[in-house]
């Protein structure tokens, strides 16, 4: 009797480890976007301490209050978009909202999808891949957003990552 239980516990936890292996382990295409755009951290002052000085940074001012909320930056190849965390205070820290990448050399999963993959490829690769809602050209990989813009060939032009909506 002591066995049997044992032995039906033992089987239902390996087909939970199974289904779940299974079932929510879904093979990535990238591992860590951010990583590969060399971003290490989602926090401005971090980023600038990184990167250095972009070619140009932009403070973007809420109208009704005349009050900087987002920073837009650029450098060669990836423009970051900075929203302030604390927008009700006086506080300036800023986070990391999304990447928008044209940098030729950055390169996706096995397929090295990038600026200049045709959008039969990118659709190809993220065939299992979960859409974004109301985004034609937009997938989830894990935890990470990604859009596509396409140039009038039908080529990759932008790439656009990001956590969630």
């Amino acid at each position: 009797m002591k066995y049997n239980k044992l032995f039906i516990v033992t089987l239902i936890c390996l087909v939970s480890l199974f289904i779940y292996f299974l079932l929510g382990n879904q093979k990535r295409i990238e591992k860590d976007y951010f990583l590969k755009a060399g971003i290490t951290s989602f926090f401005y002052k971090d980023i600038l301490s990184s990167k250095g000085r972009p070619l140009l940074e932009k403070e973007i001012i809420d109208s009704e209050n005349g009050k900087e909320y987002a920073k837009d930056l650029l450098y060669p190849g990836y423009r970051l978009f900075f929203m302030n965390k604390n927008s009700t205070n006086n506080q300036k820290d800023y986070f990391l909202a999304n990447v928008k990448i044209t940098d030729k050399n950055y390169r996706i999963g096995s397929e090295k999808i990038g600026i200049g993959t045709s959008k039969s490829l990118v659709e190809k690769v993220y065939k299992d891949k979960k859409r974004i809602l109301d985004i034609n050209d937009g997938f989830i990989d894990g935890d990470t957003w990604i859009q596509y813009k396409f140039d009038k060939n039908q080529n990759v032009s932008e790439i656009k990552i990001y956590y969630g909506p």
